[in-house]
């Protein structure tokens, strides 16, 4: 036999006065917003050699193992595929760095390339 449920009753800790969640009055402090930039902008790369190099071996690194999945999706060729897309953001991240007007930084970051295809033969890159 079951009881029936009790009729419910005020906590005794409850402060009779408390309002509702729904009523509290709530104060958001919002920051100011940032000022526009006013000085002059960062010079773009002058010479289009780097970032056209980047890409191209971006393109290099990746379109090739793409087209051969695509056309035969086997699991080796998929594999493949995807290792050099993976290899091929180092070259990618290069070219956007070169593009934005960092040439040492897209050089530097280029110069990864060789050590990654060395540990990608050791370890898998996914």
């Amino acid at each position: 036999m079951t009881r029936p449920l009790a009729p419910a009753r005020a906590k005794p800790h409850a402060k009779p006065h408390a309002r509702p969640l729904a009523n509290a009055r709530v104060e958001l402090h919002a920051s100011p917003l940032p000022k526009p930039h006013t000085g002059p902008l960062p010079k773009p790369h002058t010479s289009p050699l780097l970032p056209r190099a980047t890409a191209l071996l971006y393109l290099g690194t990746a379109a090739r193992p793409f087209f051969h999945a695509a056309l035969n999706p086997s699991p080796y060729l998929l594999q493949r595929a995807v290792g050099s897309g993976i290899r091929a953001m180092i070259p990618l991240q290069a070219a956007l760095a070169a593009r934005v007007g960092a040439p040492g930084a897209g050089a530097a970051v280029l110069a990864l390339v060789p050590a990654a295809r060395r540990l990608s033969r050791k370890v898998s890159p996914t």
